[in-house]
């Protein structure tokens, strides 16, 4: 059985927050202001939660690219997401400047976005002409985009009216030290992952994700001489686990919260590894979610990663209490025990439905080698907490 790599089983990355209050949803971190002095083109409301500021210049290929999934996830998050432009020609890019120009003398008469479209629409097309041109393509652009006063637009051009504006803005770039574009900050924090739609819209989700985060892990409310049982309901069955009380109080205990606040419904197990585990509890799908706080670990309780069925809480290789909401279950004896054993708290035992988990469709977002872009993941559509005495 191969041995994981450290960021399979979770990636928490957050420090632990003090307090033991009751469960309750953090306020929204505000977007990020403006360094510079060059005008933002902004679109999305201006209380989203999430600002994805967008570096690039208009000859840009994989800008392109970009720019269509930034437009899918204005789409599919109107509410949350907001978009800002901010020019970043690049010298190799004979008519990125020019094109950006032209961007700014169509915004001067309310078609920014449009000349935006309408640039990255055609960019094929004119691509390989020269400035000159390209200088006379952009007139029909103008037109075709419906701006007002053509005289206006062409004169903003033959004059470089917007060419020291496009160069300060050049220069807010480089002073951040970008290399080149594009360039995406999400809340201001650079990003570094995949910029397709599959990368940047798992990443949105995790960020996202941050609406939902908790200000403190949950306060005692098990009774630890009652026997809890979690009934999880999956779109292939149902899972019955008997979960250790006595054994892991802390995890039982953090489990037992956030399923009853919901925090497990409708989420995907977004690791299925067969013959070895299957992961869930992270509602970004992505495997990289957090609750927003870490719980103490457990793991010297005795358990140890021997049979199937044994479900543990995942927390980050090597990182002291570094758990928070995922968990994992095993199909079999995890191998070699050092690995495992002592590493992840085990809170409990699948006594029902390891035939149901064994349905599960295989996905490993993590190896993109075999899983570019992993099929959806199964649902875990509800998790109910059952006490007995």
């Amino acid at each position: 059985m191969r041995r994981w790599p450290t960021t399979l089983l979770i990636v928490c990355v957050l420090v632990m927050l003090p307090g033991t209050a009751s469960i309750s949803a953090q306020t929204p971190s505000p977007a990020p202001t403006k360094p510079g002095g060059v005008a933002d083109h902004a679109l999305g409301p201006e209380d989203a939660y999430l600002t994805i500021t967008f570096y690039a210049d208009f000859q840009c290929v994989p800008c392109l690219g970009v720019a269509r999934t930034l437009a899918v996830l204005r789409d599919r998050y109107p509410k949350d997401v907001r978009v800002v432009w901010r020019h970043f020609p690049q010298p190799q890019d004979d008519k990125a400047r020019l094109a950006a120009q032209a961007s700014e003398a169509a915004s001067a008469q309310g078609k920014f976005w449009e000349m935006h479209d309408q640039l990255f629409i055609t960019q094929s097309q004119w691509q390989s002409l020269s400035v000159q041109q390209f200088r006379v393509v952009l007139s029909d652009y103008a037109k075709t985009i419906g701006v007002p006063d053509l005289a206006a637009f062409n004169a903003a051009l033959d004059q470089q009216t917007y060419a020291p504006l496009v160069d300060q803005a050049t220069q807010e770039a480089l002073a951040l030290d970008f290399k080149g574009v594009p360039v995406l900050l999400f809340n201001g924090l650079p990003y570094s992952g995949r910029i397709d739609e599959y990368g940047l819209d798992g990443h949105t989700r995790l960020r996202l994700l941050e609406k939902r985060w908790y200000k403190h892990a949950p306060a005692m409310q098990i009774n630890l001489n009652k026997y809890y049982t979690a009934l999880l309901n999956t779109e292939k069955g149902n899972v019955t686990i008997e979960l250790y009380t006595r054994a892991a109080p802390v995890t039982v205990n953090n489990f037992v919260a956030l399923a009853r606040d919901g925090w497990y419904n409708n989420i995907t197990f977004h690791l299925v590894i067969p013959g070895e585990i299957v992961q869930t509890g992270d509602p970004s799908g992505t495997g990289f979610g957090t609750a927003g706080y870490n719980i103490i670990d457990e793991h010297d309780n005795g358990l140890i990663f021997d049979r199937e069925g044994v479900v543990a809480m995942a927390s980050q290789r090597g990182v002291p209490n570094s758990g928070s909401a995922q968990f994992f279950i095993t199909y079999g004896p995890l191998r070699p025990a050092i690995d495992y054993d002592g590493q992840f708290t085990i809170f409990g035992q699948v006594t029902q439905g390891m035939d149901v988990l064994r349905k599960l469709t295989p996905r490993n977002p993590f190896d993109e080698l075999r899983f570019p872009n992993p099929p959806p993941g199964d649902k875990l559509i509800s998790v109910q907490i059952v006490e007995g005495d």
